[in-house]
């Protein structure tokens, strides 16, 4: 069962230093419509503008699974992160990945990868 959120949180944007995860959600396709899902890239320890620069970098270099063959890539800044909106050679649909950092308040174990 999951923790309440400690009075005073660990970090905040204006700490010295926080954990923060990069996180991918990407859209994934299915019969009947669709579902997001999410793949955690890596993690920071440092400051929230660190963390933004390392996602940076794995945002830039990300392969989405889907499409296999892609015609158009575009990369967008958003406000909280990156989004890439990928289209495939054979088809009009469009894939999408958000990128975010999130700082990590409380853990209950050993996250998967």
């Amino acid at each position: 069962m999951p923790q309440p959120i400690p009075q005073r949180p660990m970090g905040g944007p204006h700490a010295p230093t926080a954990t923060w995860h990069l996180i991918v959600e990407r859209h994934e396709t299915a019969t009947g419509g669709g579902f997001w899902g999410t793949e955690l890239l890596g993690e920071c320890v440092g400051t929230r503008e660190q963390a933004l620069a390392m996602l940076a970098d794995r945002a830039r270099h990300y392969v989405p699974e889907h499409p296999w063959n892609r015609r158009r890539t575009q990369f967008y800044r958003t406000v909280d992160g990156f989004m890439m909106i990928t289209e495939g050679v054979r088809s009009s649909r469009r894939w999408t990945c958000r990128f975010l950092v999130a700082e990590l308040l409380w853990d209950t174990g050993v996250p998967t990868q």
